[in-house]
């Protein structure tokens, strides 16, 4: 048999390959992550309500909420770093991949010798191009190539997440800056309780009918309620700034709040537990991790196998000896090559075990964010109807309060009730006031955060909207 035959059957036989090993189901990874936790076939906190979709943001019916949401998704510097590392994933494919193709390079030169003694003058030149190629036998390159891809999907899914925490985190400093904006005005409210009972109890005193003890109390009052100004002042200016933040803006707290919240969406409900791991982008990214570590395992393992290369080399050379003999070959070689890995120190053995813990790892953190996700959906399903239950209660004590503070209002007018009393009612109806502006605040930021652990998408399906590339499949039978 001619080496040209010899060659191109080795070739042909190299380039046939072998298959990559298939990953594992679904049920399986759930399995190793969670061995001991069987899935219920409906939520413990229940799941009343219409079950959630896509674009949670317009349920609210608030324009300016999502026109800020919006602005943060154009802005925002983290959501930018996160698309960035997209970039970063999608290019380290491509090197995985190039490992898979010819390299080819040149090398080109020349040198000018000046000998004395003839007086003359040698020249050499170099022109050399060589062509090197491993061939992927075992696939331990396509096993590469296919974990960077996972990788990217990963990452793609990872940005997908990290917009929609953006536009929950935008959602609730949207809703806390209503809510410091009303306590600020509660707290304004209050000095001005504050300072017409302490005129009335001024007037009394001087004639009179009023003690000492009672100016005294009501000016602390009064002094309190205007600390509470400053402080109230304080926290809506940080939560302001807080929200331009996110939005890439300065902040300078100038941004423009609504006065009071809008209607809250009617309630959310849920599907069963295992579609949330279909649904939610970061239990799916985690899972494409999962993914990308086997197929780094794989191919750490098939690195302990030999490999083989091809090299083809040409050129023209020339320099001082070819000169003088009138020379100026053309030189031309081909080789195949095998390389059988045999000691390095067992740097490839603790290659693949690195890469089995690392799986090990992939495969835990796929459990712990998975059941994260159960803990926010059962906390929020939990809160959700706590909150609804207590609304009406609040909203009854506010209103009795209010009727205790007009009616003692006019028991002390008419001398039957003491000043402090009426100033004890006055404090207790705030502070009623000031518990339901918060309640309201945090039915709200539940809502957001119940939608977001449902993974419903706040402008569309959080997963099925990110474009995700497939793995690399091997087209080669297993030998």
């Amino acid at each position: 048999m001619s080496v040209r035959r010899f060659c191109l059957l080795a070739v042909t036989a190299l380039l046939a390959g072998c298959a990559l090993k298939t990953p594992p189901a679904h049920d399986e990874v759930l399995q190793q992550a969670l061995p001991a936790t069987p899935l219920p076939p409906a939520w413990q906190a229940g799941s009343a309500g219409t079950a959630i979709g896509t674009a949670w943001v317009k349920t609210f019916n608030d324009a300016q909420l999502d026109a800020i949401v919006a602005e943060a998704i154009a802005h925002n510097t983290d959501l930018r770093a996160a698309a960035a590392r997209v970039e970063v994933a999608q290019q380290s494919v491509i090197v995985a991949g190039a490992g898979m193709k010819p390299q080819v390079g040149a090398q080109l030169g020349g040198r000018s010798t000046y000998d004395r003694d003839s007086g003359g003058a040698n020249q050499s030149t170099l022109g050399y191009a060589s062509v090197a190629w491993e061939l992927d036998v075992w696939g331990r390159l396509r096993a590469q190539q296919a974990s960077a891809e996972y990788g990217v999907q990963a990452a793609a899914l990872d940005y997908a997440w990290a917009r929609e925490s953006l536009a929950a985190l935008v959602a609730k400093s949207w809703f806390l800056c209503i809510e410091t904006r009303q306590l600020l005005a509660l707290s304004e409210q209050a000095v001005t309780v504050y300072t017409d009972l302490l005129k009335l109890v001024t007037v009394r005193r001087k004639a009179g009918k009023d003690s000492d003890l009672n100016v005294a109390v009501v000016t602390a009052k009064l002094e309190t309620a205007r600390s509470n100004v400053e402080a109230a002042r304080r926290n809506f200016g940080e939560a302001r700034r807080a929200l331009e933040t996110l939005l890439g803006r300065y902040p300078s707290a100038e941004i423009a709040i609504a006065p009071v919240f809008g209607d809250l969406p009617g309630p959310a409900g849920a599907s069963v537990p295992s579609a949330l791991l279909e649904r939610r982008a970061d239990i799916v990214a985690s899972e494409r991790v999962v993914f990308a570590a086997f197929r780094q395992q794989e191919s750490a393992k098939l690195a302990l196998l030999p490999s083989f290369g091809l090299s083809l080399d040409a050129g023209r050379l020339s320099n001082i000896v070819t000169s003088l003999l009138s020379l100026n070959p053309w030189l031309a070689s081909v080789a195949i090559g095998m390389s059988i890995p045999i000691y390095e120190g067992g740097a490839l053995k603790a290659q693949v075990a690195i890469a089995t813990a690392q799986q090990v790892q992939a495969v835990a953190r796929y459990g712990s964010v998975t059941l994260n996700a159960f803990r926010e959906v059962e906390d929020s399903l939990a809160n959700e109807s706590l909150l609804a239950a207590q609304l009406p209660f609040d909203e009854s004590s506010l209103r009795a309060r209010t009727d205790a503070v007009r009616i003692g209002t006019v028991q002390f007018i008419a001398g039957r009730q003491d000043l402090l009393w009426v100033a004890e009612l006055q404090t207790a109806q705030l502070a009623s006031q000031s518990d339901l502006i918060m309640l309201r605040a945090a039915q709200r930021a539940n809502r957001i955060r119940l939608y977001q652990a449902l993974g419903g998408g706040f402008d569309g399906p959080a997963v099925a909207s990110v474009d995700i590339p497939s793995p690399v499949t091997a087209p080669h039978a297993r030998p």
